[in-house]
């Protein structure tokens, strides 16, 4: 190979890369900067093939879609004192690239800027509201302010917020875990009262149950012995009505009466005088 070939196919690739150095392209999501030895050289909104100077001009793309920022869990202290962490996300995008670029210079550096703007205008703003208002309508009217402060902090920057929402409110985990200590004391509590009140109804329903109880046995004994009265007074009423008719055969009646008595035992022994008056009637009338 000549040396004047060799030169004419080094000055092809060096043609080829410095024109593949030269030509960018851009998106119709994105705009660019041109950027000429740190200084912006101009702002390209439109999309389609554009021109630099190669390994002079650098170019910066911006997305000019709407973004989405999360910040980390904070936790901030409402108006009543009570402290919740506060999880937030925003939406933005890039209204005027070249405030954008001479502000934050990276979409990195915007995220940064834009949390800590948002998470200052949470703890001013929460710190006027109660825990409860946070789970009201109160809410939005919280969010609506915090939104209009942030658009007027993030235009110098040249950015828009859309919106900043919150995730999601919780007690920090010291806190939760007091309220459900506190919220198991207190079923706790409502169980003991409700064992004691059902202690209390079980001794009532046994008192007023031993209380019938006594009375009906009661009742029931005073009516044995009336009856048992009544029947006694019957039987008297029969000796007396048989001692008037026949007193022999009443007063026989009267000794099979004690016969039985005296030997209703059978390991019973009596020992009696055959002669006296109480075995008269088994000796016979003979006697």
């Amino acid at each position: 190979m000549t040396p004047r070939l060799m030169f004419s196919l080094f000055a092809g690739v060096a043609a080829l890369i410095v024109l593949l150095n030269s030509v960018f392209i851009v998106r119709e999501t994105n705009q660019a900067i041109v950027v000429s030895l740190g200084k912006i050289d101009r702002v390209i909104a439109e999309a389609g093939i554009h021109f630099r100077v190669p390994f002079f001009q650098q170019v910066l793309v911006i997305d000019r879609r709407i973004l989405a920022s999360s910040a980390e869990p904070e936790e901030v202290l409402t108006k009543d004192k009570k402290r919740i962490v506060v999880d937030s996300f925003t939406r933005w995008r890039v209204l005027d690239a070249k405030k954008f670029y001479e502000a934050v210079r990276s979409e990195s550096n915007a995220r940064a800027r834009l949390n800590s703007i948002v998470d200052s205008l949470l703890r001013s703003q929460i710190a006027n509201v109660t825990l409860e208002d946070l789970s009201t309508a109160k809410r939005d009217e919280v969010m609506t302010a915090i939104l209009a402060q942030a658009n007027k902090e993030a235009a110098p920057l040249g950015m828009s917020v859309v919106d900043v929402r919150i995730k999601r409110t919780d007690l920090p985990e010291a806190n939760a875990q007091a309220v459900f200590n506190r919220m198991r004391t207190e079923r706790e509590k409502e169980a003991k009262e409700i064992r004691a009140k059902g202690d209390e109804e079980a001794q009532k329903i046994r008192a007023n149950a031993d209380k019938e109880r006594t009375i009906l046995l009661a009742e029931a004994r005073k009516q044995s012995e009336t009856l048992r009265g009544q029947g006694d007074a019957e039987a008297t009423k029969v000796f007396a009505r048989a001692h008037s008719q026949d007193p022999a055969f009443y007063g026989f009646m009267r000794s099979m009466e004690a016969y039985r008595a005296s030997l209703a035992n059978p390991e019973k022994l009596i020992l009696v005088d055959p002669s006296v008056e109480f075995l008269r009637p088994l000796r016979g009338s003979t006697n």
